[in-house]
Parts: C-alpha cells; structure tokens; sequence
C-alpha cells in the first residue's frame, strides 16, 4: 500500500508541473492558436493525460480513503510550484488556504 501512496504523490507532484506548463503556455502573446499549441501546453497536455492513467493505476490498488488525501495537495502544489517556476507571488491568503489544506488533510487521516 506504501507503494501505491507513493506513487499518488508523485501523480500529484506531476499535476502541478502540468498546471504550471499550461499556465506559461498560456501566456503566449501570438495569437490564440499559438496559446494552445505551443510546446509548453502541449507537454503539459501530455504530462495531465499521462497522471490520468497513473491515477487510474493507482485507485484500482488504493482505497478511497487514501485517495482522496491526494487531490488537496494539487493545490498546495501549483502554488509552491508556480512561486518558485514562475516567481509568481504567493499572497498571504494563499498561505493560510494551503494550511488549511494541510491542516484537514492530517485531522481526515487521524
């Protein structure tokens, strides 16, 4: 089981540099064609389909008690992710949001 909630986290650490490759993809400034078929958003196309099959790997084994641990994390993700990529801003709102997250996650797992 160790090995299947590994292996969540990993998906859930590859859903965040997806979500960051299409953020940047998505500031393409050439058009709307551009925007979507550039090589950031297209491997972040790739890499979000590919964390779909990883997750469906993984909840066949795992229950969903354990499962659900996983999806929370994507957000504290994307935002550690995208200040430390991006150098995008992390506001104080988004600090206490994701030790909320945090927070419920470990009080949902005692």
């Amino acid at each position: 089981m160790a090995y299947y909630i590994l292996l969540g986290y990993i998906a859930v650490l590859l859903t965040g540099f997806a979500q960051v490759l299409l953020k940047k993809g998505s500031r393409s400034q050439h058009g709307l064609l551009s925007m979507y078929l550039n090589f950031y958003t297209l491997t972040g196309y790739v890499v979000m389909f590919c964390v779909t099959l990883l997750n469906l790997y993984i909840y066949r084994y795992l229950d969903v008690k354990y499962g659900v641990i996983f999806l929370p994390f994507t957000f504290v993700t994307v935002s550690v992710l995208s200040y430390l990529l991006l150098k995008e801003r992390l506001g104080a709102m988004q600090v206490v949001g994701s030790a909320i997250v945090i927070l419920g996650v470990i009080v949902f797992n005692l």
